[in-house]
């Protein structure tokens, strides 16, 4: 399909990704990722970061491709960087149906191949050097409606679906364990029965689990709100029987992308997905990629975590806290508002030091996953982690 770029509508411009329909194409979206970024769900920051938009587009269509490759499944099965979990548990996820359909078809997903401006195919190499977009099958995105009772604003889903395929209303995370940082270690050291609530047998220590496990976030309100169970089961709109195979998909898919960047050295600690539904099952959506992921090589913060670091404890982020929590006692979603106009924060640009490693970021963590040069002129990831902590040094 030929398209001019003033053929290209609107639908949705965020933060870091704006989403495009094509005119007179009804069945797709195509997703730009800008080189903006956001942290601490602020919205966009002052900085842009170079390469993050290609990078982020060649990386969620190589783990989109990866995903549906049944032999990725296959190896998987016999991984050996599995073996710090628990066997048992391991067993009894490789051995239900929906493993063994990942290991005969692969895993379905939204991603139908990268376009340019002309809509034109444009492949993985070609990225660096031309404007690309993640071309998706569209869906319905049902957004809750904010409704006052009892002097509290809460969100109403009506699951009135109009369309064969739709968002699920959920972040789906996944944690193999707890780093440095990590939100779950103060939740459960207010609750340590959280652990059990997880499938964990005792309280960790910071480190890896004996096995990973999930947790529910609202995806479509102001500020992400962690759900049980029972919560997420009603917000999502899905039968018990398909909200446990979105459990297990997220469960498999986590250990699949576990299992490449172990191959290379990286440390994948806990991330995201999304997924939609259609009269077929599940399919996972959104991106993948270092902006959903907490990455770690030889001790070094890698993807967002690395620019969170820089702003961590900043008067900025402590008024952050300060800020939600007048929100809601003040019953007001604005929060960002409170922060900038009556506790006079907002977020610093980062020190040029820190910018220069910044912006070798993405394209390094690109060509070490992918597993070639898309982004030439970079170093190599042992080169560049070598400067973070003289960046790091240096960000004040």
């Amino acid at each position: 399909m030929s398209v001019d770029l003033q053929d290209l509508i609107l639908e949705y411009d965020g933060s870091v990704k704006r989403v495009w329909r094509p005119e007179g194409d009804d069945g797709s979206y195509w997703f730009e990722f800008t080189d903006d970024y956001s942290v601490f769900d602020w919205g966009k920051m002052p900085d842009t970061i170079a390469n993050k938009g290609k990078a982020l587009v060649a990386l969620g269509a190589f783990f989109f491709q990866h995903l549906a490759d049944n032999k990725t499944w296959i190896n998987l099965s016999e991984s050996v960087h599995l073996s710090i979990f628990n066997q048992e548990w391991l067993n009894k996820r490789v051995n239900q149906p929906l493993f063994q359909r990942l290991t005969t078809h692969g895993a379905r997903h939204h991603f139908q191949g990268l376009v340019g401006s002309d809509g034109k195919a444009v492949a993985i190499e070609q990225i660096a050097n031309t404007q690309a977009y993640m071309s998706v099958v569209k869906a319905e995105v049902q957004r809750p409606e904010p409704t006052a009772l009892l002097d509290q604003t809460v969100f109403y889903y009506s699951h009135e679906i109009t369309d064969a395929r739709r968002l699920v209303p959920l972040e789906v995370v996944f944690r193999f364990g707890m780093p440095a940082g990590s939100s779950l270690k103060s939740r459960l050291a207010a609750d340590p029965g959280y652990a059990q609530t997880l499938g964990l047998s005792s309280v960790p220590e910071e480190g890896w689990f004996e096995r990973p496990v999930l947790e529910f976030y609202t995806k479509l309100e102001p500020k992400d709100r962690l759900l049980s169970i029972q919560e997420a089961l009603t917000i999502s709109g899905l039968t018990p029987k398909r909200f446990e195979e979105l459990s297990e998909l997220a469960f498999a898919t986590a250990l699949a992308i576990y299992h490449h960047f172990a191959e290379r050295g990286i440390e994948l600690w806990d991330g995201k997905f999304e997924f939609l539904e259609d009269h077929k099952g599940l399919l996972l959506a959104d991106s993948i990629g270092p902006d959903e992921l907490r990455l770690v090589f030889n001790g070094h913060s890698l993807s967002k975590e690395m620019i969170r670091q820089f702003y961590r404890d900043s008067s900025w982020q402590l008024a952050i806290a300060k800020a939600q929590k007048m929100a809601a006692s003040q019953n007001r979603l604005d929060w960002q508002a409170i922060c900038t106009k009556d506790l006079k924060e907002q977020p610093s640009p980062l020190s040029p030091q820190f910018k220069a490693v910044a912006d070798k970021l993405y394209g390094v963590l690109a060509n070490h996953t992918i597993g070639y040069d898309v982004f030439p002129q970079h170093p190599t990831l042992p080169q560049f982690v070598d400067s973070i902590n003289i960046a790091a040094e240096r960000k004040v």
